[in-house]
């Protein structure tokens, strides 16, 4: 089932709101550009045939249910995990360790073919490559500077498990463990740290003296390039080189300041939420925005940040669009992409807390080429969710439910295999996993 950006306004605004040579339609156009793959330098994006693709990884099911005691201790019934395998279009379940299976955890990372798991009150943190078992200890969080103490203790688990926002790796450590690092956005102040996987017995704060602490948005790095870009709160796009030697400290290069995109129309800065991701397509590095409706009723009609109405008993989240921009590094600025020419026939897969993937549609005939698949830009992610509604914050008890593809190119939005469901509302977010190797 596919809907236009068109015919969803209509649903969710009422009449006379836009008309058709209104500047906030949602199928006006910033800039015209020239069709086609010459906007995107493809050279450098992976052509392996060995793959299995993406996969989308399931919240648990628990075969004797779940519940916390009085002292908010979880008791766990027997679990299994599951990924949804896009290209063959079934449910995989992987065995996975004991040490996973008798942990309530949460997964922070999904990268090059590993998972970042975080323990209760921040206790257990490790890369888990579920096809291979095998698993990494990685450095406590607790001795991060700035990071309350008082909080990370706190026993409920959704407050501790948001200390560690994202979790990326430069490279598989299977293939490469002696340069592996692993930068992760953490804390209450979304900032960076690094550590070499199995070899550092502590995380590193990536800092420079002159710029002082930045909160960061997103973070992504370049194989080809080896570098690692951190995108700022006040959209600027810094540059890191993570060295080569395990002892060296990451040196900041490059500060390019990219606010130069155009400011998003008046009514997607005012009904809807903006999710901003970097991601590496080959040679080039785009930042692509996803725009959410707030609160969607299952009439279809929206509210806004300020609306006085009651809100619905059981609202949405609804993306609506993307926009994507190409950085120039010479200019130093982001230059958005047209929906009018396309995205060089790539397939990208966006989301929290794992790595944004490019990936040529050719190379895997069952992808949409020039679309956009994502997940729920709400920030609960798997393994465990919470055990009822109660625990969950404002609109989080909604989240786990926005997911789809957008075409680029027409603006229709259709379902990925995990529409959301009004009924079943406690739901954590899927997160794209991409396996690495033969299964």
């Amino acid at each position: 089932m596919a809907f236009s950006s068109s015919s969803l306004l209509r649903l969710i605004y009422p009449k006379g709101i836009f008309t058709s040579n209104s500047n906030y339609c949602i199928l006006g156009k910033w800039s015209a550009r020239s069709s086609s793959a010459s906007w995107f330098n493809q050279r450098g994006l992976s052509t392996a045939q060995d793959s299995p693709g993406p996969w989308l990884m399931l919240p648990p099911e628990y075969e004797d249910g779940k519940f916390c005691d009085k002292d908010g201790v979880f008791e766990i019934g027997k679990r299994s995990y599951k990924f949804y395998s896009l290209l063959d279009n079934k449910v995989q379940t992987p065995c996975f360790d004991e040490v996973i299976r008798d942990l309530p955890l949460t997964c922070r990372g999904s990268s090059h073919g590993w998972l970042a798991l975080l323990g209760p009150q921040n206790e257990g943190f490790f890369l888990y490559n579920p096809i291979s078992r095998h698993h990494i200890k990685l450095p406590s969080i607790f001795n991060l500077p700035k990071l309350p103490r008082d909080q990370v203790m706190r026993s409920t688990s959704h407050t501790t498990w948001r200390d560690v926002q994202k979790l990326i790796l430069s490279c598989s450590p299977d293939e490469d463990e002696e340069n592996c690092r692993a930068v992760m956005i953490n804390g209450f102040g979304n900032m960076l740290a690094f550590c070499c996987p199995g070899i550092s017995k502590e995380w590193t704060m990536m800092r420079d003296e002159e710029r002082g602490d930045r909160f960061y948005k997103d973070c992504v790095y370049s194989t080809s390039r080896k570098l690692l870009y951190g995108l700022t709160n006040g959209s600027g796009l810094e540059t890191w080189d993570l060295g080569g030697d395990p002892a060296s400290s990451p040196k900041l290069i490059k500060v390019d300041e990219c606010n130069n995109y155009p400011s998003f129309e008046v009514f997607l800065w005012f009904m809807c939420l903006s999710n901003e991701y970097l991601v590496v397509a080959g040679e080039d590095l785009l930042l692509v925005v996803q725009h959410t409706m707030n609160t969607v009723g299952p009439d279809g009609s929206c509210f806004n940040h300020i609306d006085k109405r009651p809100r619905p008993d059981n609202p949405r989240h609804m993306t609506i669009r993307f926009d994507v921009f190409k950085h120039d590094p010479e200019k130093g600025r982001f230059e958005f992409v047209d929906s009018s020419s396309s995205l060089g026939g790539l397939a990208i897969f966006v989301g929290q807390h794992h790595d944004a993937v490019a990936i040529p549609a050719t190379r895997f005939p069952e992808l949409k080429s020039d679309s956009i698949y994502f997940t729920d830009g709400y920030l609960n992610g798997p393994l465990d969710g919470y055990e009822s509604d109660d625990e969950r914050v404002g609109d989080e008890k909604f989240s786990g439910r926005d997911i789809g593809i957008y075409n680029y190119k027409d603006k229709t939005v259709s379902e990925c295999y995990y529409p959301w469901d009004i009924v079943k509302d406690k739901l954590t977010t899927p997160i794209w996993f991409f396996p690495s190797g033969k299964i």
